[in-house]
């Protein structure tokens, strides 16, 4: 019999409005590897077992909760190689991310606070026209990531926090520039981008500083398969706002799939 490997879905909340897309990117690197002889068992994040599988050549996944992780170090623990590796995804979540990245890729100044800390903001300590995002998980849905333009604003959006039980935060920095999608496999094998605005492809140098800045952020943080958001400001400053595990690669699925699947191949010797 083929060698055996497990492919996890991302749960499905943690995949507002894109449940299929990201079921679709991992089919797509999964059909290709059963066509050579693998063998897959397919789970959902919220059938995860606590008990690791013995006869298991590794694990692709796409799980971002604390609790689906938090399972699969444990399987990493019994020797399970990870893509990507849990330590990798929580590296992702914002309270961990611009920290670990901060004075070696530029970042707009972000700050993590407590709710609890958040709404004891006044005049003097509001720290000013910004984002407010989850500190943890990306995002479940649209009230997760806000523009607020003053206090009052943002005390509203702190009181939305509340509602669902969001108790630490972060406030990022508004750059102002033109956002760009962007998604790679590391460590250098692909990298695409696109406008976020119109889906244009970017179309970078010979030398592609915005590559640059993607497969340093995801070698700082040890993702494999990611993407993320960046901002080229009128002064042509790049700037990294996010950085997620495993996307969806709705823009450039057949391509990213093609080379997720050279690198399984080569990481786990196929």
């Amino acid at each position: 019999m083929g060698k055996l490997i497990y492919a996890i879905r991302r749960e499905e909340a943690l995949s507002p409005g894109k449940v299929e897309e990201d079921a679709a990117i991992l089919e797509a690197v999964l059909s290709p590897l059963e066509a050579r002889g693998l063998r897959v068992i397919r789970l959902k994040a919220e059938d995860l077992a606590p008990a690791p599988p013995r006869d298991a050549l590794g694990v692709l996944h796409m799980v971002q909760g604390p609790q689906g992780l938090g399972l699969l170090e444990g399987w990493e623990a019994a020797g399970l190689s990870l893509i990507n590796p849990a330590a990798a995804v929580r590296a992702c979540y914002r309270r961990h991310l611009f920290a670990r990245l901060a004075g070696r890729i530029a970042c707009p100044e972000t700050r993590i606070f407590t709710l609890a800390e958040a709404r004891e903001w006044g005049n003097e300590t509001f720290p000013g026209p910004g984002w407010l995002k989850r500190a943890e998980i990306h995002a479940e849905g649209p009230g997760d990531v806000v523009l607020v333009d003053s206090l009052n604003a943002a005390l509203a959006v702190l009181n939305d926090f509340s509602r669902r039980g969001i108790d630490l935060l972060a406030w990022q920095e508004h750059i102002s520039g033109r956002e760009i999608k962007f998604y790679g496999v590391g460590p250098g094998r692909f990298f695409q981008a696109f406008w976020a605005a119109t889906g244009e492809p970017w179309a970078g140098e010979p030398r592609d500083p915005l590559s640059e800045l993607a497969h340093r952020a995801a070698a700082l943080t040890g993702l494999m398969v990611f993407g993320g958001d960046a901002i080229l400001t009128p002064e042509n400053t790049l700037y990294l706002i996010d950085l997620n595990d495993w996307p969806s690669f709705s823009r450039c699925r057949e391509l990213a799939a093609r080379e997720i699947v050279k690198h399984v191949q080569e990481l786990w010797r196929l």
